[in-house]
C-alpha cells in the first residue's frame, strides 16, 4: 500500500467513550501511527470518512448483524478503506465465513471483561494488525466471498421499539413500578427504561420479581443490552445507566454505563438516563417520575420536553413521598400528573398513538 506520508493514518471507530480513549491513546503514542479522528457511530464514521484520508478504520460494531454488514458493504464500495475489526469473545466470527469482500483484513478478540475490555492486553496485537497494511500485499485473514458471512435469518427477528419509556423513582419506588408493569400491554410497542434508586445487588432480583407480573421480557442492564420492542429494562443497582446509539444502525440503541457525579444516594441516576433518552430518541420519548425524596430526575425531565418528548408525573396522593416528582412539577418540566393507578393506561396509549400520541393525550386521558 502506498503512503501519502511516513506515518499510517488511522480512523478509529467506536460507540464507547473509554474505548475511543484507549485506542486513540494507543495508537497516537506510537510513532509511525496517526490518530485522524474518531467516531461515536456509523453517521460519524461516514462523515469522517468523507473528510479525510485513512488508510485504516479501526472499528468496533458490537454483535454481528445484517445491519452491520450492509454498512460496511457501502463503506467499502465507497471508500476502499481497510477495516480491522474488533469483536467481544462470544462474538468471534465463524471459521467457515468471511468479510473479505466487505473490506475487512483482520479482527481482534477482547478480553474478556464486565464492564470495560481491558485493551492495553490486546495491544501489540492491535498495533501489529494496523502495520500489516504496510506490507505490498497484506493478506486478509478472511478468504470468504462476503455473501457468505450474512448473518442467517431467525425464526424471530427482535423489533425496534417505537417508543422509550423511560422510569425514574426512589423511595417506594418498587411498589409503584409493580403496579405499573402489571398493567402495561402485553403488546407495548416500546421499551421501558427503569432507574429506582437502591444499592448493587438488589435490582436483580427485582427484575426477576417483575418478570413474575408481565409477560413483556424483565432483564437487568448490561453492557451492550439493546433496546428492543416489549423489553423492559432494569439500570443495575449503584451504577448509572445511560442509552447510546449502535454504531452502523439507524434508530437503534442499547446500554451503556457513565462513573458521571451523582452521588451515592442518586445511583442509578434517573437524571443521567434522561438525559442520555432525550439526546438520542427525542420525541419518541415518555418520560415519568414517581415517588421519592430529592430532586433527582428534574434535570432529566427538561431534557426530554426540550427534546420533544413528554414528561409525566405521579400525584401527591398516591406518591410514598412526594419529592422527585414535586420538584419536576415546581420547575415546569411536567406535561402530565397522573394517579398511581392512571400511569400505565397512559403508558399503553402513549405508545400506541404515536407520532401523534401528543394530540390524542389532551382528549381528556
Amino acid at each position: 500500500m502506498v503512503l501519502n506520508s511516513p506515518k499510517l493514518k488511522v480512523i478509529i471507530a467506536d460507540s464507547s467513550n473509554y474505548s475511543r480513549l484507549v485506542l486513540s491513546n494507543m495508537v497516537q503514542a506510537q510513532p509511525d501511527l496517526e490518530v485522524l479522528d474518531t467516531a461515536a457511530d456509523g453517521l460519524a464514521l461516514m462523515a469522517s470518512l468523507r473528510r479525510h484520508r485513512p488508510d485504516v478504520v479501526l472499528a468496533d460494531f458490537g454483535q454481528p448483524e445484517d445491519s452491520h454488514f450492509m454498512f460496511l458493504r457501502r463503506m467499502h464500495q465507497e471508500t476502499g478503506v481497510p477495516v480491522l475489526m474488533l469483536f467481544d469473545q462470544e462474538s468471534k466470527p465463524a471459521s467457515n465465513l468471511g468479510f473479505a469482500g466487505l473490506g475487512v483484513y483482520d479482527y481482534i478478540l477482547k478480553p474478556a471483561h464486565k464492564l470495560q475490555p481491558k485493551l492495553r492486553e490486546v495491544q501489540g496485537e492491535i498495533l501489529d494488525k494496523i502495520r500489516a497494511v504496510r506490507k505490498p500485499k497484506f493478506v486478509s485473514t478472511f478468504s470468504y466471498p462476503a455473501s457468505a458471512f450474512l448473518v442467517p435469518k431467525k425464526e424471530f427477528i427482535p423489533e425496534k421499539p417505537k417508543a422509550v419509556i423511560v422510569i425514574g423513582a426512589s423511595t417506594g419506588g418498587t411498589q409503584a413500578i409493580e403496579k405499573i408493569v402489571s398493567g402495561l400491554d402485553e403488546k407495548l410497542d416500546a421499551c421501558v427504561l427503569i432507574a429506582v434508586h437502591l444499592p448493587a445487588g438488589f435490582t436483580r432480583s427485582f427484575a426477576k420479581r417483575l418478570q413474575t407480573l408481565t409477560p413483556l421480557k424483565v432483564v437487568e442492564g448490561k453492557l451492550g443490552t439493546r433496546l428492543l420492542k416489549g423489553k423492559i429494562i432494569i439500570a443495575p443497582g449503584g451504577k448509572n445507566m445511560i442509552v447510546l446509539p449502535e454504531i452502523g444502525k439507524q434508530d437503534s440503541f442499547k446500554i451503556n454505563f457513565e462513573a458521571g457525579a451523582a452521588d451515592e444516594f442518586n445511583r442509578p441516576s434517573v437524571d443521567m438516563l434522561m438525559k442520555s433518552v432525550a439526546k438520542h430518541c427525542g420525541p419518541k420519548s415518555l418520560g415519568i417520575v414517581l415517588t421519592g425524596m430529592g430532586k433527582d430526575g428534574t434535570e432529566g425531565m427538561e431534557a426530554l420536553q426540550k427534546a420533544g418528548g413528554l414528561t409525566l408525573a405521579q400525584d401527591q396522593a398516591s406518591s410514598v413521598i412526594f419529592g422527585m416528582a414535586k420538584s419536576a412539577i415546581d420547575n415546569g418540566h411536567v406535561s402530565y400528573v397522573r394517579s398511581l393507578m392512571r400511569i400505565p393506561a397512559f403508558i399503553n396509549k402513549f405508545a400506541a398513538e404515536l407520532p401523534v400520541a401528543g394530540l390524542a393525550l389532551h382528549k381528556g386521558n
